[in-house]
């Protein structure tokens, strides 16, 4: 275990149980989704996913402003 995830657990369990139970659900509900994609990805050149994310940015660029428009800078 490491130092970080030491003193991750160390302040949990500090915590009263309900909320260490809280904490637990989210970082198991984590580890799923990372199995997940690894599992949906693990057949993917790094090709394909350079293209993926070269859609993805496009896509997301056209769907946002930059923040300075809102903030008038």
């Amino acid at each position: 275990m490491t130092t970080l995830l030491e003193k991750a657990v160390k302040k949990l369990e500090d915590l009263p149980k309900k909320l260490q139970n809280n904490y637990a659900s989210i970082i198991f509900e984590e580890l799923d989704n990372e199995a997940r994609w690894d599992k949906l990805f693990s057949g993917t050149s790094g090709k394909k996913i350079k293209k993926m994310e070269k859609i993805g940015r496009s896509e997301i660029k056209k769907k946002t402003n930059p923040l300075g428009q809102f903030l008038k800078i």
